[in-house]
């Protein structure tokens, strides 16, 4: 037996395979991408509100509505704080929905200023941004021709290093074209599902628009405001400009209008006005929680959008195809859908607030002649039912303690002598 002593360290021993991560799922990624784009839209409404006005936009209808009640006493303040109160509501709800459908929140508040910053920099220091550029477009071509093994990661950085130079030189245009993308999903969107069975006979996105939140305003605001006024509802299909002169009108002529409108029927003022702002209130915060659902949406559409020329010149490498499916492409295909369910949940609340308001104005009229004989009936059945003696229920025979109980035997009666 021979042992040999060898100097040095010992072998180290073989190193474990690491534990391979799994990427994170689609909907984690999305999750978190929309997490941080309402984290962002946060901080940019909270550092830097909008400093001027939005794009002009034509004036609907709606807009130039005058809410106003007249009469003295508790039940008419109540009444008029309510129908206000009804109209802000359906107000915010349709201005909301129409931000959606014309502009971006991100490019709107922050992109186009720094568009233009941007600009302005690129213009000062047009000459050493080409040299730059120049210089490392050569150094690129020239690494990937002379390398013995040509792979594609230098035209992967070429092509990144294209798309970064037309951000910087077209910066304007970049953004104003990612916000479109945000913008022309909902319009799409609106238009195709207007054109069902009851759909508005309109062309165009803002025309369909239009005509569904006309209804809605009417539905919710118009003939409230009318009964309001007059007693009914023949104010609610009038011009907003003609309406004072109908109300007045139809206040000199008829007494019972004149009644309504100077405020004598408090009471049920109140109940009209309560009811209204109970329809509408449901709605209302369902369309701006949508709207603020398509926001987040917009701003992850415009932000990827703005990232695509970086980001697609690397699915030129095969090693990071998968890589930019997972945490770009798909995405943005989700937000693009996101955006559309939104917009199209928004029409289908729209038109379910307005069958609902027409089956229940449909179902009053049905029942307005038959209120009376159908409560009278009702107490006539009841009072018949309480005069009616109760049914007599046999008694039960309380069973004896002590000995089981015993059924009756039973006795065969013979002739003969005993």
């Amino acid at each position: 037996m021979s042992m040999t002593i060898r100097r040095g360290r010992p072998p180290a021993p073989p190193a474990r395979p690491r534990a391979r991560r799994d990427p994170p799922a689609t909907a984690r990624v999305l999750a978190a991408y929309l997490a941080a784009a309402f984290v962002l839209l946060a901080v940019v409404f909270t550092l830097r509100p909008a400093q001027g006005p939005a794009p002009a936009a034509p004036t609907w209808d709606y807009q130039r509505e005058t809410i106003a009640l007249e009469g003295g006493g508790a039940l008419n303040a109540y009444a008029r704080w309510a129908v206000r109160t009804t109209a802000w509501l359906a107000r915010g709800s349709i201005e909301r929905q129409r931000d959606v459908h014309r502009l971006s929140p991100l490019d709107f508040l922050a992109g186009e200023d720094a568009a233009a910053e941007l600009a302005a920099w690129r213009q000062r220091h047009r000459l050493p941004l080409e040299g730059a550029t120049l210089a490392a477009v050569a150094a690129l071509a020239a690494w990937g021709t002379l390398r013995r093994r040509p792979g594609r990661v230098w035209l992967a950085a070429l092509l990144m290093l294209v798309g970064f130079t037309v951000l910087v030189t077209r910066p304007q245009t970049a953004t104003a074209v990612a916000a479109r993308a945000g913008t022309a999903v909902p319009d799409l969107l609106e238009r195709a599902a207007a054109t069902g069975p009851g759909a508005p006979a309109a062309t165009g996105a803002e025309a369909v628009q239009r005509t569904l939140a006309g209804r809605y305003w009417t539905a919710f605001v118009g003939e409230p405001l009318s009964r309001l006024q007059t007693g009914t509802t023949v104010l609610a299909g009038a011009p907003p400009a003609a309406k004072a002169g109908v109300l007045g009108w139809l206040g000199t002529r008829v007494t019972a209008v004149g009644d309504w409108a100077v405020g004598r029927h408090g009471f049920e003022r109140a109940v009209i006005a309560t009811l209204a702002l109970a329809y509408a209130l449901p709605f209302a915060l369902v369309l701006v929680a949508l709207a603020m659902v398509a926001s987040c949406a917009q701003a992850l559409v415009w932000l990827l959008a703005l990232a695509g020329p970086l980001a697609a010149p690397l699915a030129v490498h095969p090693g990071r195809r998968r890589a930019v499916l997972r945490w770009w492409l798909i995405p943005l295909a989700a937000a693009f859908a996101l955006l559309a369910a939104s917009a199209l949940a928004a029409v289908v609340v729209i038109r379910v607030a307005e069958l609902t308001h027409a089956a229940d104005a449909y179902l009053g009229m049905l029942l307005a002649g038959s209120t009376a004989p159908l409560l009278a009936a009702v107490l006539a059945a009841r009072r018949l039912l309480a005069r009616r003696p109760p049914r007599s229920r046999p008694r039960a025979l309380p069973a004896r303690t002590g000995s089981p109980s015993r059924s009756p035997k039973p006795v065969a009666v013979r002739g003969g002598a005993a």
